[in-house]
């Protein structure tokens, strides 16, 4: 049952929404689709679609051919992570609007922090797991919009990662279904179903990440100089745990760690395909003339990327699969609602920073830092400055601090000191290029040409839930207590830099180098589905792909 806490808001939006507010569409709607596939690549790089174009043969090959690619999108927000882009691409929110500033967040008046789909209202369905639901977006989405034109309109989400489906999905969506790798199952939650569906139970009752057990991924082509040729080395330093950094890699012998291990694997996105399949024919998507949406987040890119690196053997091979993968979801999309009903968007929820060593090797600044040296540069500064006080800093979730505002209210110290000491700190360590505070988004804001990526940075803050402080790290710094691995989550370009691919009747297919980012998705689905969709984040429709 949908959370009664998010009606009032939800219902306010959608009537603002629909009240003439936004900019009118400058191109007529265009009807006849029955189907909306929405596919998200968790970590997937703009590069991999060039880099491995040629070795294509499935869905993303069908998606160059035949779709509209936007070469230069790239996210406006500076909080690149799973939650924030999941809920930016059917919504075209920024966390400014829509309240999802990370992954997690610090929640002051909880005295903890929360998940950013933990919602304690619901329980979890189909087995052990979080109780989760989109409680804590603000706004709606594509599917909300779509399911007030027409009631009979379906949105369901499907993704190993629960943030990934929920918050596609929207919060009027019918369904979302995401892995709990604790128990090696897909489940949802109490907001959408009191009962698991059986034909989730059915999928769950054969254990497909049980059934990979002792078993190895191994290299889907057999030529071996094809990896060297278009990924470099297999064996890269600090890949990985620094240990089984080459191929093949053998799974555990069982759980818990095998539930953990699958995730790694390109095995993980083949159960999230059966998972999707079963819920397109279940939920009846694309079988009428309502517009129905499938949001599919096929996430172990993002595990496998965090492991390797965008430049591994592992990451080529998990794209060749996808690539076959992405094919049958296609198919399967094409026959459910029939030749030229589908439309289908590509997009990712992020980027990545290559490798700290193999950046060093092309004579880039790049160094891995650890998160406590920040922590400890800041505390000490406090302490310093402030020898008598206590309990100033509420929490730190590097590289970013909460303050308790109650206990500098009540010690008599002005917030602006406590803020500038740990700016000070933080930027002393060498590795914070710049810091941003409340005051950093009040009054006259800086003009951007000072600060190239002060707007990233303004649309990822939003008061209630963002830190106190905020430390932008220098250009590829990677904040890690890890000797392997890379990851995400900064303003440049190489986590910023997706692809955004459009297919379908109505798209012209071709590449379109004009300025794009997914925040720009939302707004254009609503153009090609004929609903008044507002820009919000946006900046243009793509008009420039749309077939008249």
């Amino acid at each position: 049952m949908k959370n009664a806490l998010l009606v009032p808001v939800l219902v306010l939006a959608l009537a603002r929404a629909g009240s003439g507010q936004a900019e009118r569409p400058g191109a007529p709607p265009v009807s006849g689709s029955r189907l909306v596939v929405v596919v998200s690549v968790d970590q997937m790089r703009y590069d991999y679609l060039v880099r491995f174009k040629s070795l294509f043969q499935g869905g993303l090959k069908t998606l160059i051919d035949r779709g509209a690619v936007f070469s230069n999108a790239r996210y406006r927000h500076a909080n690149c992570e799973t939650g924030p882009g999941h809920s930016v691409i059917l919504s075209g929110r920024n966390a400014w609007q829509s309240g999802i500033v990370a992954n997690s967040w610090f929640d002051l008046s909880l005295g903890r922090t929360v998940n950013v789909v933990d919602d304690p209202t619901v329980r979890p369905v189909g087995g052990e797991g979080r109780g989760a639901s989109p409680a804590n977006f603000i706004g709606f989405t594509l599917g909300d919009m779509l399911k007030k034109a027409s009631p009979d309109a379906k949105v369901v989400g499907v993704a190993m990662k629960d943030r990934a489906a929920i918050l596609m999905a929207g919060p009027r969506g019918d369904a979302a279904y995401w892995y709990e790798q604790a128990t090696g199952r897909f489940i949802t939650s109490t907001y959408y179903t009191k009962t698991a569906p059986p034909w989730l139970d059915a999928i769950n009752t054969r254990r497909v990440p049980d059934s990979w057990a002792g078993k190895a991924w191994t290299r889907l082509l057999d030529d071996a100089s094809l990896y060297l040729k278009y990924a470099g080395e297999d064996n890269v330093p600090n890949e990985a745990d620094t240990k089984n950094t080459t191929f093949p890699h053998a799974l555990p012998a069982g759980p818990p760690a095998l539930y953990d291990s699958f995730r790694r694997t390109p095995f993980m996105d083949e159960l999230t395909l059966e998972v999707a399949l079963g819920a397109m024919n279940a939920h009846a998507l694309g079988e009428d003339a309502v517009p129905d949406v499938l949001a599919v987040g096929f996430s172990a890119t993002d595990v496998i990327g965090h492991a390797f690196g965008p430049d591994s053997h592992e990451i080529m091979d998990q794209m060749l699969r996808l690539d076959l993968m992405l094919k049958r979801l296609l198919d399967a999309a094409e026959a459910k609602a029939g030749a030229g009903r589908v439309l289908v968007v590509l997009a990712s929820d992020h980027s990545v920073m290559p490798l700290v060593e193999s950046l060093q090797k092309q004579g880039l600044p790049a160094r891995r830092v650890s998160p406590s040296a920040l922590q400890a540069a800041g505390m000490t500064a406090i302490e310093k400055r402030f020898p008598r006080a206590k309990d100033l800093i509420a929490s730190y979730l590097a590289p970013d601090f909460y303050l308790n505002l109650d206990s500098i209210a009540r010690q008599g110290l002005r917030r602006m000191d406590v803020e500038q000491t740990l700016a000070d700190a933080l930027l002393a360590t060498g590795d914070v290029a710049k810091v941003y505070t409340a005051s950093s988004f009040a009054g006259d804001i800086p003009a951007l040409s000072e600060d190239p990526y002060f707007d990233t940075i303004r649309r990822s803050y939003f008061a209630p839930r963002s830190p106190h402080v905020i430390a932008r790290l220098k250009e590829y710094t990677y904040l890690t207590a890890y000797p392997g691995g890379t990851g995400h989550g900064s303003s440049y370009e190489y986590d910023r830099h997706v692809p955004v691919v459009f297919m379908g009747s109505q798209v012209r297919a071709g590449t379109y180098e004009g300025e794009a980012a997914p925040e720009d998705i939302a707004p254009t689905l609503g153009l090609l589905l004929g609903i008044d969709y507002p820009l919000q984040d946006a900046r243009r429709r793509l008009t420039e792909m749309i077939q008249h």
